[in-house]
């Protein structure tokens, strides 16, 4: 965003020909705005896939409020089918693969199922002791915090 402004320490018409011009980088708070609803996402997801039945008056119940969390992680209202599938295969896949693998991948934090098969391939041709060591577990076992964005 540009903003133009005159001079507040002179008065007007004083400095005649002087503008300036305030520029300001709006980047980081798109930044800012795709992490906050990285971080809504993974919270949707993990409500999701922790439902408990026991916790609701029955099967109407059960499913009108596992309807709901799944539109609230997967908001279908602005993601294409493509992107939905993208997700949820890639989420399966980071679920199947093995242990040490899934979490090497898991802290990259891969956004999609290409880039998510290139660091398990890139992965695969290094020895294991050359790994980077990944820090404490990961946010659930076997499910990454993925976001449509």
């Amino acid at each position: 965003m540009t903003s133009f402004q005159e001079p507040q320490d002179q008065a007007p018409g004083q400095g005649e020909g002087l503008l300036i011009v305030k520029v300001e980088d709006s980047s980081w708070e798109q930044e800012s705005a795709k992490q906050e609803e990285s971080r809504d996402s993974e919270a949707c997801r993990q409500r999701f896939r922790h439902f408990c039945y026991e916790d609701v008056g029955g099967p109407h119940e059960a499913f009108s409020q596992l309807w709901e969390l799944c539109c609230r992680w997967l908001r279908p209202e602005l993601h294409t089918k493509e992107q939905i599938l993208e997700l949820l295969v890639l989420e399966q896949f980071l679920t199947v693969l093995p242990g040490e693998i899934q979490a090497q991948v898991q802290g990259q934090h891969p956004g999609s199922g290409e880039e998510a098969v290139a660091l398990v391939e890139d992965l695969q041709k290094q020895p294991v002791k050359t790994w980077p060591q990944v820090r404490g577990p990961s946010h659930i076992q076997g499910a990454p915090g993925w976001y449509l964005g």
